[in-house]
């Protein structure tokens, strides 16, 4: 009797300790984050899709290589991330290189500075000003550039939507943008791994691409099931972002 008194704390410790974890990664409230685990049996390090940020998913190896970066090297990439249009585009299809069959197809670069020149030309008013650009590169943060140029990026994409080619490198080009947005407006990035929420929690894939709305996170997600070929979509709610990505 007294083992069973003893096990039992245990288990509601360890209950109350995925609770407050699941509420520290999704940012929400603690009996928010206790009915999500229990609706979609959320297991140790999981997330609902509608929470979080994955801009890297499964790319330790270049996560370390970027951390390694020394300042000039930094302020380097950054500086090549303001000059637009031809600069942004090589700085964006070098930082998402092609992994997992995902981010590729030749003539990437060019078919993103086509897209750039495309929607000043129509748009001026989402090109951010030179100066204020170079500015923000010299601090070598080029998530700073990210931000300021998050309308303009958006616009583009937008713009890859309404062509709907599948073909390579627009499907390509489409996944280094849908990554580059979730710095902006959070999201998981096109190669994060889920699983479908009940009746179907077992079934696992691959996030191959994002469908955004209005100003915000993605609305829903394009997915490659894991046991067939087939691309679903689905909203964010419906799915679960796996554990160690």
């Amino acid at each position: 009797m007294a083992d069973h008194n003893r096990r039992t704390p245990r288990r509601g410790r360890a209950r109350k300790r995925a609770i407050r974890a699941q509420a520290a990664r999704a940012g929400v409230a603690y009996s928010v984050a206790a009915r999500q685990l229990e609706a979609v049996g959320l297991r140790s390090g999981e997330t609902i899709a509608s929470y979080g940020r994955t801009i890297y998913p499964g790319r330790q190896r270049l996560i370390d290589e970027r951390a390694r970066r020394t300042f000039e090297q930094r302020r380097d990439d950054t500086r090549r991330a303001a000059l637009l249009p031809d600069g942004r585009a090589r700085h964006l299809v070098e930082r998402f290189p092609p992994a997992y069959g995902l981010y590729h197809g030749e003539g990437r670069q060019e078919l993103l500075s086509m897209l750039y020149v495309t929607v000043a030309a129509h748009a001026p008013e989402l090109v951010p000003p030179v100066g204020e650009l170079a500015w923000i590169a010299e601090m070598g943060e080029e998530t700073a550039v990210d931000m300021e140029c998050a309308r303009l990026d958006r616009e583009v994409r937008e713009l890859l939507e309404r062509e709907e080619l599948d073909e390579q490198p627009f499907a390509g080009v489409r996944q280094i943008l849908d990554a580059l947005l979730m710095v902006a407006n959070d999201g998981h990035a096109p190669g994060t791994r889920v699983r479908l929420t009940s009746p179907d929690q077992e079934r696992t894939g691959v996030i191959v691409g994002a469908v955004w709305g209005p100003p915000g996170p993605p609305v829903a997600y394009r997915l490659r099931a894991e046991d067939s070929a087939t691309v679903l979509t689905a909203g964010p709610g419906e799915l679960v972002v796996l554990a160690g990505q």
